[in-house]
């Protein structure tokens, strides 16, 4: 998808607050042009925005039950336990998965999120992440369904 100048100058101008009766016009159009700029940037190739909603299609999407968050000493990453259906890989029902590093803004947010999603059914959007030791399931994304029941 190709961003053009106008649709990031349209956004702009839909994002922020409307013109202020006493506000002149070089100070409204310097909102929107920091704004502008701002959308501009999120919407680059190289933008951590852009590489996290392009992290979405690589992410297997499956409904779990958040039962337990821990801080992995090793990594500082939280490693999240969770009770899904049995399968041929998980007798049990039960399947890991972390966040990023919690020493990382996005990966301390997503901790304390699914700290605070405990016993509830959600929605969750894990990514396969390679490196020099192995694999490990990241949670990109989670969206919470209401408190689990007894069948969960």
């Amino acid at each position: 998808m190709t961003v053009t100048t106008e649709d990031v100058v349209l956004a702009a101008v839909t994002s922020i607050a409307p013109k202020g009766t006493d506000e002149s016009d070089a100070d409204y159009q310097t909102r929107v042009k920091t704004q502008a700029i701002s959308l501009r940037i999120m919407t680059g190739e190289t933008s951590p925005v852009s590489r996290a909603v392009a992290q979405i299609d690589a992410c297997k999407v499956f409904t779990a039950t958040v039962v337990k968050v821990v801080k992995e000493k090793s990594s500082t990453r939280g490693k999240i336990t969770l009770k899904t259906k049995p399968s041929k890989w998980n007798e049990d029902g039960v399947e890991y998965a972390r966040t990023e590093r919690s020493d990382n803004p996005d990966g301390m947010a997503m901790a304390k999120r699914l700290n605070a999603l405990k016993g509830h059914r959600v929605l969750l959007w894990v990514e396969v992440e390679e490196f020099d030791g192995g694999k490990v399931r990241v949670i990109r994304h989670v969206e919470d369904l209401g408190e689990a029941d007894s069948d969960d």
